[in-house]
């Protein structure tokens, strides 16, 4: 049976667009996330009660521009983000006819007759909501604004599509940014190197049974969900964008790994940034290397990265021993300080025991805080 991961990662798969209807784009986001089924009941019977004027659809004045019926809009899969069923219900729990923005469409050859939206899916949605279920009207009679694009390449609109989500939209976070560009790789075919980075990026976490997610999407108590992008997958800097190759270690440690679970975000960061550092140094890192790695954080503290796990309390007493020995007038008026769960504190203590504990080559870490690891203080 597929995983919950196989299912996430088989749009990736895809090598064409896939066009589906507003009702079908609502009913399948309802189905992964049922808890949004009685608050978009709420906010309907909200919306009645706030615009009691509203007789029918009709009664709204939205923006002039092209007018089209509301059941010839698609929505591509391949190019919008998951809906977001808490933004849908946001619009509906502040909807102004001022604030309704024309829905940004372009036509594609394969779908005589239909306008395909690129940009503007939740207020086509949120529109699609108030005329069926606040007003029980049917969906042919409704026209809604549109902006017809004139598009001869859809790797165009994508690009469009990162650039121009700013402030007036909801904001794009990393995993949005990440399924656009790996689509636009598989589907239309791009050769822009970050985007190819993450194709790839993207086929070594399907390999491993991972998966790229966030919150918004409710499944990131799901097996082999991996929500902390910022800094591994991806990165707003050029300085701080890793490798693929990084990002292959990883995912070679967690098939080793082999449990069923999440990725913690303390367990990505950490690893990310010591196989980066490996990278970065020019060791190899195979398949010998990882299973003894693997091996190693499984005997020590169970692979357990979590804030409150073993690992973090041997690094924060082997911290409180350097500092106490480092700053001993500081230590004895404030007692402890700058111990933090992050890289910079983990991070010597990973190597150090890992360089005691294994045969294993490290790459070489001094955080600008000068912490360093007594052997005593290691297990």
């Amino acid at each position: 049976m597929p995983t919950h991961a196989d299912k996430v990662n088989a749009q990736y798969d895809q090598k064409t667009s896939n066009f589906i209807s507003l009702q079908q784009r609502l009913n399948e986001a309802l189905q992964l996330a049922p808890v949004f089924a009685g608050l978009l009941i709420s906010a309907v019977a909200e919306f009645k009660r706030r615009n009691p004027n509203w007789i029918k659809f009709e009664d709204i004045h939205l923006c002039q521009a092209i007018q089209v019926s509301i059941d010839r809009i698609l929505i591509d899969t391949t190019m919008q983000r998951a809906l977001n069923m808490r933004h849908v219900i946001n619009i509906l729990s502040n909807f102004q006819e001022t604030m309704v923005m024309a829905i940004q469409v372009y036509e594609d050859a394969s779908k005589p007759g239909y306008y395909i939206a690129w940009d503007g899916q939740h207020t086509a949605i949120a529109l699609y909501v108030i005329l069926t279920k606040v007003f029980g009207q049917q969906l042919a009679n409704a026209m809604v604004p549109v902006v017809v694009y004139s598009v001869k390449q859809k790797l165009q609109i994508r690009r469009n599509f990162i650039l121009l989500n700013g402030d007036a939209k909801e904001q794009m976070d990393f995993i949005d940014i990440y399924k656009q560009q790996v689509s636009g790789v598989m589907i239309d075919g791009a050769t822009d190197q970050e985007w190819q980075d993450n194709a790839t990026k993207n086929k070594y976490f399907k390999d491993a049974g991972l998966f790229a997610t966030h919150s918004k999407f409710g499944d990131e108590d799901e097996p082999g969900a991996f929500t902390l992008l910022a800094d591994t997958l991806m990165s707003k800097s050029l300085k701080t964008r890793k490798h693929p190759e990084v990002t292959r270690m990883f995912a070679r440690y967690w098939t080793f790994l082999n449990e069923q679970r999440p990725v913690a975000a303390k367990e990505a960061r950490q690893l990310y940034e010591y196989f980066n550092a490996c990278y970065v140094e020019g060791i190899t890192v195979d398949d010998t290397y990882l299973l003894e790695l693997t091996a190693f954080t499984k005997q020590y503290f169970g692979a357990d990265f979590s804030e409150h796990g073993m690992f973090w309390d041997k690094v924060k007493m082997a911290y409180t021993a350097w500092y106490a020995k480092a700053n001993p007038d500081s230590f004895a008026e404030f007692g402890l300080k700058g111990f933090v769960t992050e890289w910079r504190c983990g991070g010597p203590f990973l190597i150090a025991q890992i360089k005691k504990s294994t045969g294993l080559k490290t790459p070489t870490y001094v955080p600008n805080n000068g912490f360093t690891v007594d052997k005593k203080d290691l297990w």
